[in-house]
């Protein structure tokens, strides 16, 4: 199956972003950004994270790929767990910022999400479709460019563990440059954003996120 059997608009990053293109996924980013820092702005809710010089020390170095990998318990673990991050930590660093994958039939149904999601760096991946396949091609080809990656490797929202998808493995495999690899366990999530509907912010929460060391 190929991207083009599922995925019903064209390819959302151009070979060469022009400044508008770059702007508007600054705006986009910067956007996400702000509403993660409301989330979790003092007496709403509070994030403890542990290791995050960790993870910021990693975003600094464009030396090697990095690759992020974390358990997927609400619909918005990211952009939320952002909020970790001071603004001048996020601003110094918006250019480094992550890729994600996505799947296209939740963020990319229509032209204005396709629009929305891309700008914020998602990047459509077609469940089922297997490891190769264009979305999967397009963050392998930013690793080698020593880009960041998040990746959420069990491919959907879950409560429980369950298996990680292949791709992640042939993503570390085709790396030019061995990847630095950070996981994150992010807990108690869906205290602050449930992983089923209505979607709406819960307040006087905790949320624990672990960075672990590579």
């Amino acid at each position: 199956m190929s991207i083009t059997d599922e995925f019903k608009f064209a390819w959302p990053f151009p070979k060469n972003p022009n400044l508008l293109n770059k702007f508007l996924t600054n705006f986009a980013l910067a956007s996400a950004f702000v509403f993660s820092k409301l989330v979790f702005a003092p007496g709403v809710n509070r994030i403890n994270a542990v290791n995050k010089g960790t993870l910021l020390d990693a975003i600094k170095d464009r030396t090697r790929p990095l690759l992020t990998v974390a358990n997927h318990r609400s619909v918005c673990d990211d952009p939320l767990f952002w909020a970790i991050f001071s603004f001048r930590e996020f601003f110094s660093n918006i250019c480094n910022y992550r890729y994600i994958m996505a799947a296209h039939d939740i963020c990319f149904k229509t032209p204005l999400h396709t629009w929305m999601f891309s700008h914020g760096r998602g990047v459509p991946i077609i469940r089922g479709a297997g490891i190769y396949q264009k979305g999967v091609d397009f963050c392998i080809e930013k690793l080698n460019e020593n880009r960041w990656v998040h990746v959420f490797p069990e491919g959907r929202v879950t409560s429980e563990p369950i298996r990680i998808k292949w791709g992640i493995a042939r993503m570390v495999m085709e790396c030019v440059n061995p990847p630095r690899i950070l996981p994150i366990w992010i807990h108690r999530m869906t205290d602050v954003w449930p992983a089923s509907k209505p979607y709406y912010p819960h307040f006087g929460k905790v949320l624990a996120l672990l960075i672990l060391l590579s």
